[in-house]
Formats: C-alpha cells, sequence, structure tokens
C-alpha cells in the first residue's frame, strides 16, 4: 500500500447528479471539494483550487456552469446536455501550498445509478444502454482516471506546483438514442486523496523512481532462512532508500556479507503486502519488527604466534593479529543435523580443526538451522516501569526499528516477559506465529553467535571497504538512545556531535567504508546494528548461587531481576522469594547458567572474566564471547559476580574503547536510564 495513503490525506470530491427534466436532454450539478492540510515531519502540504485559472468548453448545445471558486469547494457546476454529440468540459487548477510533496494516491468511484421517473414507450429503459451512450471522464493533469491507472507512476505535486484537474460528460455524438422521459443518473461522485509522499524519490520532472531491487545467490553454503509466520523477507533498494519485499532465495549471500534480513508489518498491510509481488516497497511506518538471519555453524580460532595467544587469523591486510586488532574467526556454515560440541574451538599448529558448533544453535536441547537476532536494540514503549510479568504484557506498541529511542528502565524479567508476549498474547499484532518457532530476549551464546560471525570472513572483518582498525563495528554514541546511530568510528571520547543514520551510506574513504552500516555487523546495511555503545544490552545470562546451583535474582530485594532467587544484601546471601513482586524463574533454556564457585567463599566478588573459564560445566564458555575474545579491540572486559550477578554486553554511548561488540560486564539486573537489550527469534 502506498505510503501516500497511510497517515496525511486531503480530499477531493466531485459529486455529480445527471436529472433529466425533460424530452431530449439531461442537466447535470456538481460540487468538487479540497479539504484539510497536513503537517509532516516539521513541514506541511495543502492543496488548494486556484479561483482565477479555470476553463469552461462547450460543445453543441450544452450550457455548462462552472460555478463559484475558493480554496476549498466549488460550488454550483452544471451542464445540461440536449442532442447527441453535447459535451462539457471544466478544467480547475489544483495547487500544493505546502512546503512538502503531495501526490494524488486514490480515487474512489461509485457506480452509476439510473432512475426513470416516466412511463413512456419510447424511453431507454435499459441502464447498460443508457450508459454506452453516455461518455463520463475524469483527468488529472495527462493521467485518465480509471480502474487501470497505476497511481505510483502519476507524478507528484511539488511545493508551488499546479496540476490540472478535468471533468467531461458527453452525449455520444453517434447516439440515436436519448431519454425521452425524466431520469436521474447518480453515482459519478469521484474521491480524489492526496497525500504526502516526501520520502519518494523522483526525478527532476516529479516523477516517481522505480526502486531498483537488489537479487543475491548464495555460493556460501549457509542454511536458509526459516521464517516464522509472516515474516517477510526484504532487501535493501538504495535510490528508493526503502525495505522491499523480495524471494527468499534471492534476498542474501553470506560470501558478500549480505545477511537475510525479514520483517513483520503491522496487521492493516499485512494481507495485502503478502500478496504483492517481490519488489514492491515496505514503508518504514508499516514495519514493527526488524530481524538477521544468523545460520548454523562452528568455529575455531587461530593462534599466529604458535599457541601462546588466540587472537585469530591473519588475514584481509591483518597481518599480526594482536588483542588490540584480533583477525580472522574462522567459520564454517553447518547443516541442521551437525553437531561439533567437543572441539577446542582452537587451531592445531596452522589447520583448522578442534571445530565448534555455538550452543546458540542447539535451543532447549533442539537443532535449530539457525536464529534470528533483532537487527536494532528493542525499541518502542510499554505501559510503565516493569509492568511485564507475564506472557500477556501489553506490548502493542514495542518494535524493533532504526532511528527511534531505545527501550529502556525495565528489570530484566521485564525485557523477558516483553519478548515473549510478542509472541504469545500479541502474534496477530505482529504476524509471529505463537505455535512454533520461540522469541525471547536475547542469551550471551547467542550474542557471541553474532559477535564470532561478524570477525569472520562472512562479516564485517571480511569486508573489503574497511581495512585496519575500521574493521572493527563502530559505535553508536547516541545521547539519546537512537538506535542504528552510527559515529563513524569504531571508538573514541564521548561526542555530542550529530550520528550517521543506519542507512547513510555516504562513503568515508581511507578504509573507512560507509558511515551509517559501519556501525552494522557486516560493514552494510544488512548487518546487526547496536552492539556497539548505544545502551548497554542485559543478556539472559546470570550466576548460580553455589548451593543448589540456581541462579541469582540480583544485588538486594530492592535493587534485582524481578526473578526469585538469591541476593547478596547486607554481605550476606538472602532469598528474595517471598515478595509478591518476586517473578519465578523461565525454564533454563531461556538462560545461560554460569556456576563458579563450589562454596560460599569460592563465590565470585569482582567482575574479573578470567571466572569465565570454567563456569560453563567447568569447562570454557564456548561461543559466548567472553574468555576467548577477551579485550578483543581493547574492549572493556568483566563477569557476573555476587553482587552483579547479570551479563551486560556492548557497552554505552558514552564508553570510549570500552564499547564493542567483545564488551562484557556484570550488572544486578534492575532498571537504568540506560540499559537496554535485544531479542532473538529460534524458527
Amino acid at each position: 500500500m502506498d505510503s501516500r495513503k497511510q497517515k496525511y490525506i486531503i480530499i477531493a470530491c466531485l459529486c455529480l447528479v445527471v436529472v433529466g427534466l425533460s424530452i431530449g436532454y439531461a442537466a447535470l450539478s456538481a460540487n468538487l471539494n479540497i479539504n484539510g492540510t497536513a503537517d509532516v515531519q516539521g513541514g506541511s502540504w495543502e492543496v488548494k483550487f486556484l479561483s482565477d485559472n479555470k476553463v469552461v468548453a462547450k460543445k453543441g448545445l450544452a450550457v455548462c456552469e462552472i460555478g463559484t471558486i475558493t480554496n476549498t469547494s466549488i460550488t454550483g457546476m452544471s451542464a445540461s446536455l440536449k442532442a447527441p454529440g453535447d459535451s462539457c468540459t471544466f478544467k480547475v487548477q489544483a495547487k500544493n501550498t505546502g512546503s512538502l510533496n503531495a501526490g494524488l494516491s486514490e480515487v474512489e468511484n461509485k457506480d452509476l445509478n439510473l432512475t426513470f421517473t416516466g412511463s413512456g414507450t419510447d424511453k431507454i429503459n435499459d441502464e447498460d444502454l443508457l450508459k454506452s451512450n453516455v461518455t463520463y471522464e475524469v483527468y488529472y493533469g495527462d493521467t485518465q482516471i480509471n480502474e487501470k491507472t497505476i497511481f505510483d507512476n502519476i507524478p507528484i505535486l511539488k511545493p508551488d506546483d499546479e496540476e490540472t484537474i478535468i471533468l467531461r460528460i458527453a452525449f455520444n455524438k453517434d447516439s440515436t438514442k436519448v431519454p425521452k422521459e425524466a431520469v436521474e443518473v447518480t453515482g459519478l461522485d469521484r474521491t480524489f486523496i492526496f497525500g504526502n509522499i516526501d520520502t519518494r524519490p523522483t526525478t527532476p520532472e516529479g516523477t516517481p523512481v522505480t526502486c531498483k531491487v537488489p537479487s543475491y545467490v548464495d555460493t556460501s553454503g549457509a542454511n536458509a532462512p526459516v521464517l516464522n509466520g509472516d515474516m517477510i523477507p526484504v532487501v535493501y533498494s538504495e535510490n528508493c532508500e526503502k525495505w522491499v519485499k523480495q524471494d527468499l532465495n534471492k534476498s542474501y549471500d553470506y560470501s558478500k556479507q549480505v545477511w537475510a534480513n525479514a520483517v513483520t508489518v503491522t496487521s492493516d498491510v499485512r494481507d495485502e503486502i503478502k500478496k504483492a509481488p517481490a519488489g514492491t516497497p515496505i514503508e518504514m511506518d508499516n514495519i514493527n519488527t526488524m530481524w538477521v538471519w544468523i545460520p548454523r555453524y562452528s568455529y575455531t580460532i587461530k593462534s599466529e604466534d604458535g599457541g601462546t595467544n588466540y587472537f585469530g587469523k591473519a588475514s584481509f591486510g591483518n597481518d599480526s593479529p594482536s588483542k588490540a586488532l584480533p583477525g580472522e574467526i574462522d567459520v564454517k556454515f553447518i547443516s541442521k543435523n551437525v553437531n561439533e560440541l567437543t572441539g577446542s574451538a582452537q587451531y592445531t599448529e596452522h589447520t583448522p580443526t578442534n571445530w565448534r558448533t555455538n550452543e546458540a544453535f542447539n535451543f532447549g536441547g533442539t537443532s535449530q538451522s539457525g536464529i534470528w537476532v533483532g537487527k536494532f536494540e528493542v525499541t518502542g514503549t510499554l505501559d510503565s516501569q516493569d509492568v511485564c510479568v507475564d506472557e500477556t504484557c501489553n506490548v502493542s506498541n514495542v518494535t524493533i526499528k532504526p532511528a527511534e529511542v531505545s527501550l529502556r528502565n525495565q528489570r530484566v524479567s521485564s525485557f523477558f516477559y516483553a519478548a515473549r508476549s510478542m509472541q504469545v498474547s500479541y502474534a496477530d499484532t505482529y504476524g509471529f506465529n505463537e505455535n512454533s518457532g520461540d522469541l525471547h530476549m536475547m542469551k550471551n551464546d547467542e550474542w557471541g553467535a553474532a559477535a564470532y560471525l561478524s570477525q569472520s570472513k562472512y562479516g564485517k572483518y571480511g569486508n573489503s571497504n574497511y581495512s585496519g582498525k575500521y574493521k572493527e563495528v563502530y559505535q553508536n554514541k547516541s545521547n539519546d538512545f537512537i538506535t542504528g546511530s552510527s559515529n563513524g568510528t569504531p571508538c573514541q571520547s564521548n561526542t555530542t556531535e550529530p550520528q550517521y543514520s543506519y542507512n547513510d551510506l555516504t562513503k568515508l574513504g581511507e578504509g573507512r567504508g560507509q558511515a551509517g552500516p559501519g556501525a552494522s555487523t557486516t560493514g552494510n546495511i544488512y548487518g546487526i546494528y547496536d552492539m556497539s555503545g548505544g545502551t548497554w544490552d542485559y543478556t539472559m545470562g546470570v550466576l548460580a548461587y553455589y548451593e543448589g546451583g540456581l541462579p541469582m535474582s540480583g544485588y538486594s530485594a530492592r535493587f534485582n531481576s524481578g526473578f526469585t532467587g538469591k541476593v547478596y544484601e547486607d554481605n550476606t546471601y538472602v532469598d528474595f522469594v517471598n515478595s509478591s513482586k518476586a517473578i519465578p524463574f523461565p525454564v533454563e533454556k531461556y538462560y545461560n547458567l554460569y556456576r563458579v564457585g563450589a562454596t560460599i567463599d569460592t563465590m565470585p566478588t569482582s567482575p574479573s572474566l578470567s571466572k569465565s573459564d570454567n563456569a560453563c560445566n567447568g569447562e570454557v564458555c564456548y561461543g559466548h564471547a567472553l574468555s576467548e575474545t577477551s579485550g578483543w579491540y581493547d574492549n572493556g572486559v568483566g563477569f557476573v559476580y555476587r553482587e552483579a550477578p547479570w551479563s551486560l554486553r556492548g557497552g554505552r554511548y558514552s564508553d570510549t574503547t570500552d564499547a564493542g561488540v567483545f564488551r562484557s560486564n556484570g550488572a544486578i539486573g534492575n532498571t537504568y536510564i540506560d540499559y537496554g537489550s535485544r531479542f532473538v527469534l529460534t524458527p
């Protein structure tokens, strides 16, 4: 559906009545009205009639009157047609007196209806025959308006531009039959709907531009994306600056760092967009969530110094990988039924061996061909702080979109149940299938799955438009928490400078790639954003209490995740379970549990990342982007501990080199102004 009709409309109505007053002719009267203005994104538009610019043309014995014209209406338009060949043609000018483009989106028609009021025997009493002898035409500029009109091809009405509206009605010249008794014809109304289209690209002449639709063929061997419910695969049309629908098998090529993207759309346009062909633009106003596919893979990490440091493989111009400038993580895509869960994820000398499959692809013990990761941090609003306590939370205003404010100030439990409610109670709002797949708050291994792929040849690290330090994902340094923002650099001191938008494709030169997409995990618009800076992202990674191995809740009875569990308050561990606000923990598939310390005295008391070396069932937390990638790109390191048992990722906008996709820390699970989250969907 064209965006010009979505939110802002101006209506012009042509209302006509044809009445036969006596034998041999018909009389017509009409009113044409334009009502309303619109203020849009800091501008306005308004279509008006020009009272001093009108033309009336007649043929034969016709009598034609245009009536009175004001800015908003024409009243008293009339015509009398007395014989075959008679016609009246009315021309009026409409002008856009606002500051934004406007365009004709639709003309609603009504069928002709005839009513005979006499009883003579020589009348035309066949409606179809009468209609065939009457010609009624409406033009907008050079375009005749009928059922075949393609409104996308009609030139827009730029500010201060004018366009002609023409109405013509006639008895056909070769007509041998005309009404000989009174006949009333109604249903000639025409409603012209104008809409704001200031974002629609046009040629200098004002003709809408046809969106160029990229088409890809994947050669990487990645598993094809699996859509959930009414998800729609999309690609980005650069000339239209819009996401457009594409066939699933033509929407990605991981060998070129083009990760598969899909969107969900609002219910009012869902059926129309589902039926639309590939190449159909989807307006951002109609999108409510955006997702990026991470195909199932195994990985291994190379040491270039004989096994002392595993900083990745020397490649793509990086001859000496280091902690400050790490190298490539080897990734191989694998099928759904392949599990490599015993490898050390480290090379044997110079041979890529010991492959390890990230546990993110075995959600709840079920093998997944891949996972969908929210393209941006969670956006939109909830009714109040910490409002989500179960799967029936009102999430109708929650989104995952660019150029919006991140959703913040929620406990971990509220973020978690917001995600679950989107699929369980509000599936129709988004188009998810409530009976298959699983929408949940991101876990640490799922964060790692995206981070490692970004550091592979399939991600930004392998993107030839970036070199050296610019292969690191650029920071979002928006102090207004605007999603998709890019600073155009990996890291620097805090700044109040305006940020690039996610789709600002400006080429920065000198190996810096593109301004906006540099902040994505691919270095192009097809990656995941906000994984460096923006808000801190809560993930579902939590410290286990030594006794019983159950997850902790938070710091104290006041500052915690909202879930039941131990808190470390007044230098002792106490239960947060007897409060009416305490929410039972979800099942374990929804979180990564870190077991550190076998006794109360060995529970971690500081955020030392070294504690993660054996935190996952006595082993390294493979694929979690913790000890395996500790300090890469000089990102800050931290881990869960007794006073801060919850995992944080990515850093915030005000961080310098600390922020990045390999940044980690601990937190208490409570609400904070600069803490947000990210959602994941297993298909």
